[in-house]
């Protein structure tokens, strides 16, 4: 039996397991967080009150509307985890060759084309798109913008997830493992949250800049009522001999 009088604190990051949650209940663990920088969970409701009386004071309050949302910030990021975050059911694909643009000074004068895999564009005129460049274009020291496609060959690889319009991040089960504090011991116990459902939202930002702090990934998930009716537990243990 739990010691009421027992009191904790938390200050770690929680690893998160996300779970698919399959069609016959079952669950299958599909990533692995143990990066994040933060981890949040927030309950939020509404209320309705009955006033009345002098000064119109509250008399009954009803709760309604609850929501609880996790917020998942991770230091980094996997082809799996953009995946997840952009709805790719398909999951991640393999890629054999990538198409890379460049700006360059040619050293020598290009006189066929076309050139095996590129391609040669010059800009255009009072800011207008560029145009792809002749050979008249393509002397010794012209600045251009060459486009190749490149084999990754043998022992290259490539990770590709499809992002369309149709598709939106799912459903998943996650469960949250961290440490408390016992106040009165000083030592650290384990800590869970357990989320049986929880919709990952479709609002996603990837930043990119040269200055700051690097990018960080966020995923923020709504949690559902499952079937059991408990939408998230909360569990405070430790392992004895």
């Amino acid at each position: 039996m739990a010691n009421l009088l027992e009191q904790y604190g938390i200050k770690e990051v929680a690893d998160v397991t996300i779970y698919q949650i399959n069609d016959d209940g079952t669950t299958t663990p599909v990533l692995f967080l143990d990066t994040l920088k933060v981890s949040t969970i927030e309950q939020t409701a509404e209320q309705a009150e009955a006033r009345g009386g002098k000064g119109n004071p509250p008399l009954i309050i009803w709760d309604y509307g609850k929501e609880i949302t996790v917020t998942l910030e991770d230091a980094l990021f996997s082809p799996a985890s953009m995946a997840i975050m952009f709805g790719d059911e398909d999951g991640v694909s393999t890629v054999s060759t990538v198409t890379k643009m460049r700006k360059v000074a040619l050293t020598a004068s290009i006189t066929t084309l076309p050139v095996s895999g590129k391609k040669y564009y010059k800009a255009g005129t009072s800011g207008a798109p560029m145009v792809s460049a002749t050979i008249a274009d393509l002397t010794a020291g012209a600045i251009v913008y060459e486009e190749e496609t490149i084999s990754l060959g043998v022992g290259g690889s490539g990770s590709k997830i499809e992002i369309t319009a149709e598709k939106f991040p799912g459903t998943y089960k996650l469960v949250g493992e961290t440490y408390a504090r016992n106040k009165k011991t000083g030592k650290d116990e384990y800590f869970q949250f357990v989320i049986p459902q929880a919709k990952m939202g479709s609002e996603n930002t990837i930043t990119l800049e040269a200055e700051g702090d690097p990018s960080v990934f966020n995923m923020t998930m709504r949690v559902l009522r499952p079937e059991t009716g408990a939408m998230m537990e909360l569990i405070q243990y430790k392992v004895g001999n």
